[in-house]
C-alpha cells in the first residue's frame, strides 16, 4: 500500500507542502532523495495525490493551524495548477503564503490559475523543461532557489526588540 502523504524535517520549521500529481511509486513511505537537501532545512510534506484520501489529508493539514509549521509554501508541477489541487488552494488560501510552480510559464496577465489568484505564484525552473517529475534532485535545486528569493523579498513586521514607551513618557 502507498503512503499518501510522507513528512521529512524538522515540525518547527518553515513548511514546503509538495503536491505530486504523479503516480506513486511501489514503496512510497520515504521522501524522495533528491529532496533531503530541502529537509535539512525547511519541513517538507510530500503528498502523493494519486494515493487514496491524500486530497483530503493535505486539507486537513492546511485546515489544522497546529499541523503544519509557518510558513506554508505549496509546490505543484506545472500544469497541475488547474486540477483539484487549486480548489484545495482556493479553500485553504489563508494559510499558504505561496505556491510555486515548477517548469510553468507565467501567465501573459500574470493571473496563473491558481486559488482563483488567492495565492502569490512564483515560478521555478524553466518551462522548456515541463514534464519533469517532481522527485528529482534538479526540481529541488530549483525549489530551494526560489524559496530561498521568496524568503529574501517577504515583507516582514519592523523588528520591536525597543520597549514600549510607558504612560507618561516623552
Amino acid at each position: 500500500m502507498t503512503t499518501a502523504v510522507v513528512w521529512e524535517g524538522d515540525a518547527d520549521s518553515p513548511t514546503v507542502l509538495v503536491l505530486d500529481p504523479t503516480d506513486p511509486p511501489a514503496a512510497g513511505a520515504e521522501l524522495p532523495p533528491g529532496w533531503d537537501p530541502l529537509a535539512r532545512r525547511r519541513q517538507v510534506v510530500w503528498c502523493r495525490l494519486a494515493a487514496p484520501d491524500a486530497l483530503a489529508e493535505a486539507s486537513r493539514l492546511l485546515g489544522d493551524p497546529d499541523a503544519l509549521g509557518r510558513p506554508i509554501d505549496v509546490v505543484l508541477p506545472g500544469g497541475a495548477e488547474k486540477d483539484p489541487a487549486s480548489r484545495l488552494l482556493r479553500r485553504h488560501a489563508g494559510a499558504v503564503r505561496s505556491v510555486v510552480l515548477i517548469d510553468a510559464a507565467p501567465e501573459p496577465t500574470g493571473a496563473d490559475g491558481v486559488a482563483g489568484g488567492a495565492v502569490p505564484v512564483h515560478h521555478a525552473g524553466d518551462v522548456s523543461l515541463r514534464g519533469r517529475s517532481p522527485d528529482g534532485e534538479d526540481v529541488c535545486a530549483d525549489v530551494q532557489r526560489a524559496l530561498d528569493e521568496l524568503d529574501r523579498t517577504e515583507v516582514r513586521p519592523p523588528h520591536t526588540d525597543q520597549p514600549r514607551p510607558r504612560p507618561g513618557d516623552s
